[in-house]
Parts: C-alpha cells; sequence; structure tokens
C-alpha cells in the first residue's frame, strides 16, 4: 500500500523557514533518509550559509551536501535522481500545488511511505490558511510534525463536521 503523508508549514522569512526545518533535517539525514528540496526562491545558499555561520555539525558523513537541491526545473533532474524518502517543497501556492500534483502522480506509486513537507510564506497566505489545511495531514514547525488542531486551534477536520451533521 501506497501512503503520502503531507504536511504545511507557514514562515514568515526564509531565516524563520530554516529554524524550522534544520532540526529535522539533521534527524533525517542522521537516520540516511533521502531529502530533496524543491524550492522556487533557491534556498541552497542561504541554508548552507547559517549552517556555516551556526557552525552545525552534522552526524551524517557530508552534512547538509547529501540533500538534493532542486529548482523549478526539476522535472528532467528528478529523473536522475535517487528516491527520495522526505521532499520540502517550497514555493508559491501555485508552485507548491503543480511541484504535488507531480509527486503525487510520478512517485508516489513507486514508494511505500513518501512524505512531503508544503513550506508557504504567510503572507502569501491568509486568505487561504483552512484551505492549505484541508490538504494536508499535519503541520510542520520547529517542534515537528503537530496535529492541526493543536497549532490552530479553532481548525476542525472537513471529516469531522460532516461525520457530525451525518449523525
Amino acid at each position: 500500500m501506497h501512503k503520502v503523508i503531507k504536511a504545511c508549514n507557514f514562515y514568515v522569512s526564509e531565516w524563520h523557514l530554516f529554524a524550522a526545518l534544520l532540526p529535522y533535517i539533521r534527524e533525517e539525514l542522521k537516520e540516511k533518509h533521502k531529502m530533496v528540496v524543491i524550492s522556487q526562491d533557491k534556498l541552497e545558499t542561504g541554508m548552507k550559509t547559517l549552517v556555516k555561520k551556526l557552525n552545525l555539525r552534522f552526524e551524517n558523513e557530508n552534512g547538509i551536501d547529501d540533500i538534493t537541491w532542486l529548482n523549478d526545473d526539476f522535472f528532467i533532474e528528478i529523473r536522475e535522481e535517487c528516491i527520495p524518502t522526505t521532499i520540502i517543497v517550497q514555493g508559491t501556492m501555485e508552485f507548491i500545488l503543480d511541484i504535488n500534483n507531480y509527486l503525487t502522480a510520478r512517485l508516489s506509486p513507486l514508494y511505500a511511505e513518501l512524505t512531503i513537507i508544503n513550506c508557504y510564506e504567510i503572507y502569501n497566505t491568509n486568505t487561504m490558511l483552512y484551505n492549505i489545511l484541508d490538504e494536508h495531514d499535519f503541520v510542520f514547525n520547529t517542534a515537528g510534525m503537530n496535529n492541526k488542531s493543536d497549532i490552530f486551534p479553532g481548525y476542525v477536520e472537513p471529516k469531522t463536521v460532516i461525520k457530525t451533521k451525518i449523525e
């Protein structure tokens, strides 16, 4: 059975995004999981700069260089890459939707489990927040994977609303 786990992340700046992602990335690389970052804003330089300035050490051999960094022309490149365990997608809502459609159609049939973390700049999502939450299983932040209602207390799963109305 193929399972796609989707989490959403909301950030206010690249540095805020890096602060949320770095502990998770370090742990995934420590466990020898494959990681791919597909970013519309080309986050690789900023992330590597932060790691260098903080003098962060990774337990895997190549550190942050074990991540495969791709941008919006990844469609050609990804065929040459190893199959990832976790894919981090950053960009506009349209970019994230396009990438997710591609990943779900092309990669999810190949894996028993695939984790996708979609990173949205909060300023671009205010009116669409609940729609984004509805499309994801978890909210990802500096504390890791969280239930959506734990981070957004007013949020109610659409399935719960439908079930309550039927009963």
